[in-house]
């Protein structure tokens, strides 16, 4: 039996698909897999923000979600900061004062925007899993050989030969 060498991790595609979910795949040449790649992602995320808001996406308040939601790259930051920016700040509505929970806590609170209900934890949980996804589409694309897709043409080997 031999063995055959197998190709080093490329990190630097690993790192395109951060960026971008599906960049690293078509930097190795792997184009249709990316852009499928890409669509699926993609989808899972703005799914989930339209499902759940903007809200769903929160680094303070829901932290443990925040770390799988941060594989989807830099998209995830920056719904993170509209959410602290307009919805946290108070800039998008007025915040409401509400009365202290607790005995212990000194004057009132200010209301803070949080998705109620099923729709912001289904909006978090798609954007979660499109995080994942986006994990194993960079480690897909770190460890694959590129142009290792095949056939430019479409057709498989053998396929529409003449004989």
């Amino acid at each position: 039996m031999t063995n055959t060498p197998s190709t080093p991790f490329n990190l630097p595609r690993f790192a395109l698909g951060w960026l971008l979910p599906g960049l690293g795949q078509i930097a190795g040449g792997n184009r249709r897999r990316g852009l499928q790649a890409m669509a699926g992602v993609l989808f899972l995320f703005v799914s989930g923000i339209l499902v759940g808001g903007i809200d769903c996406v929160d680094s303070k308040e829901d932290r443990l979600w925040f770390f799988g939601q941060a594989a989807c790259g830099p998209i995830t930051f920056a719904v993170d900061q509209a959410n602290s920016m307009l919805l946290k700040s108070g800039r998008a509505a007025p915040l409401v004062e509400m009365p202290s929970p607790r005995p212990d806590m000194k004057g009132p609170q200010m209301s803070t925007f949080k998705g109620l209900a099923h729709a912001n934890e289904f909006g978090t949980l798609f954007v979660f899993l499109a995080g994942l996804l986006n994990l194993c589409v960079m480690l897909d694309a770190g460890a694959r050989e590129p142009d290792s897709d095949g056939q430019t043409s479409g057709r498989r080997s053998g396929e529409g030969a003449t004989q």
